[in-house]
């Protein structure tokens, strides 16, 4: 036995001696925010309304720490990013206790992505935003692999632009890109809770929400992409992306897992980019249809599913001259026209559209400072026209200023306007607006041809190294109604 382990360490030391020495690169980065923000006269549903509490105001915090470790010739990396906020000030209760007094908090529940900032500071509120390993295929195949919890982006988040679970494959060669992927968007309804919605999270709860895993019941979208680099001017780029969702079904039980019937969905788009040299543009197209929309669960007040679908174009021309950018932008998308069968309004997934051309804080999803969305994430039912203009007087010193104009691509794709339709039985977005009466579906901005006008003055400033000072001042003038007013101060520190 003696002489067994003997010969044993010989060899084990000579492995350890002839292997090779593994050298890791360690890499840490982070994203500091702090953001005082108001947006008064109104959002969403109530836009341009002053009639009662209808301003948002208030002070976030965000934290968003990145580690990524990969080996000496990056074949293999991993990738942990994590979350803290937005943790709005004053909100969640801490460990705060007066014995045999008052306390100050506003409750003791302190679970949750926006809790901690109240008395106590003690909120329990770190989460996952992505945590992947990314590592390329061996035998020389140029193709590498991404699976975990990631990013997903599709041109200017038009219908997604969101964080997802998944593998996603990509790679490069010669001039062709390429890219397949698999994203599990839900495991089905919440077994555990009835605060959920089958499509988006199970549940908004602060409480591990579940589903079950002995079903089959899940909503999955599948990617192709192909792009080409022709040439500096001409970058033409191809994507597909199927949906299969078996997390809802329409039954007399409500929406529940069906395996057997899987609601479809379908997106085929296209993008062209390009530099010209004197200016540079970008060009989107895409086209979807979704059976009983985004959810599956769209019945416009019948017995079965009513199928969306729509299209939507956005471009931009930018012109650089000199320290100037000048921008002008452009979109269409189609929304419901109330005239019965399939709504006509662009389906989406999990979207984060910023106005046409994506320069808009107010029109669309909110832009940078994303703390409230005044109107809405995606651009069915809208048509914009803009322009906007850069300048960098210094260094340290970028100002940006921006015009839009917002019309409703159909008087009914504003889903509040139903006189004379059946109240619900449309898809999209509902701007109700200041006087509206809610009995005949008039009044306000039901009916009016214009959502209204963006005008938004932005200034970002570098401090110091990697630390900005960011502030935006916009107004958004709905065609009915009294102004929209955002004014934000953000502090940010990234590296």
């Amino acid at each position: 036995m003696r002489k067994f382990l003997k010969v044993a360490a010989i060899v084990a030391l000579a492995l350890l001696v002839a292997a090779p020495a593994m050298a890791l690169d360690f890499k840490f980065g982070a994203e500091y925010r702090v953001r005082f923000y108001t947006i008064n006269n109104g959002y969403g549903v109530n836009l341009g309304n002053d009639q009662g509490a209808q301003s948002a105001r208030g002070i976030q915090s965000r934290i968003r720490p990145r580690f990524d470790v990969s080996d000496d010739n990056g074949n293999m990396t991993a990738t942990l990013r994590l979350e803290i906020g937005d943790i709005e000030w004053g909100n969640g209760g801490g460990a705060l206790g007066v014995d045999n007094g008052v306390n100050l908090t506003p409750g003791s529940a302190r679970v949750g992505n926006g809790s901690g900032g109240s008395m106590g500071m003690d909120g329990v509120n770190v989460e996952t935003k992505w945590a992947y390993v990314d590592f390329a295929t061996p035998w020389g195949v140029p193709l590498r692999w991404r699976a975990g919890l990631q990013p997903w982006y599709e041109f200017k988040g038009i219908i997604v632009d969101d964080d997802v679970a998944g593998v996603r494959a990509y790679g490069k060669t010669g001039i062709v890109s390429y890219e397949v992927g698999w994203y599990r968007a839900s495991g089905g309804p919440a077994t555990n809770t009835t605060a959920a919605t089958p499509y988006a999270s199970p549940s908004s709860a602060s409480i591990q929400s579940s589903t079950s895993n002995a079903l089959d019941n899940n909503y999955d979208f599948y990617e192709a992409k192909v792009g080409l680099a022709v040439a500096k001017a001409f970058n033409p780029s191809l994507y597909y992306i199927y949906g299969a969702n078996a997390a809802t079904s329409t039954t007399a039980a409500g929406f529940v897992g069906d395996p057997n019937k899987p609601v479809t969905v379908n997106f085929l788009g296209a993008n062209v980019t390009g530099d010209a040299g004197f200016l540079t543009y970008d060009l989107d197209f895409l086209m979807g249809n979704a059976n009983g929309g985004p959810a599956g669960n769209y019945t416009a007040g019948g017995p079965d599913r009513v199928k969306t679908k729509g299209w939507v174009a956005d471009g931009a021309v930018h012109v650089p001259i000199g320290p100037v950018v000048l921008h002008a932008v452009g979109s269409y998308a189609t929304g419901d026209k109330q005239n019965g069968g399939d709504s006509e309004a662009m389906p989406y997934i999990s979207p984060s559209w910023n106005g046409a051309g994506g320069l808009y804080e107010m029109i669309g999803s909110g832009g940078t400072f994303d703390m409230v969305t005044p109107t809405q994430d995606y651009p069915a039912g809208l048509w914009m026209l803009g322009f906007g203009v850069e300048y960098r007087p210094v260094k340290a010193l970028w100002l940006r200023a921006v015009y839009g104009y917002a019309g409703f691509t159909d008087k009914r794709a504003n889903c509040a306007y139903f006189q004379g339709k059946t109240a619900g039985a449309c898809f999209g977005p509902s701007y109700r607006g200041k006087n509206y009466n809610a009995t005949t579906g008039v009044g306000g901005l039901a009916g009016e041809s214009s959502l209204g006008q963006e005008i938004t003055l932005r200034a970002d400033y570098d401090l110091w190294t990697n630390f900005k000072v960011q502030g935006n001042v916009g107004w958004l003038i709905p065609s009915e109604g009294s102004t929209v007013s955002k004014y934000v101060l953000q502090l940010l520190y990234s590296f």
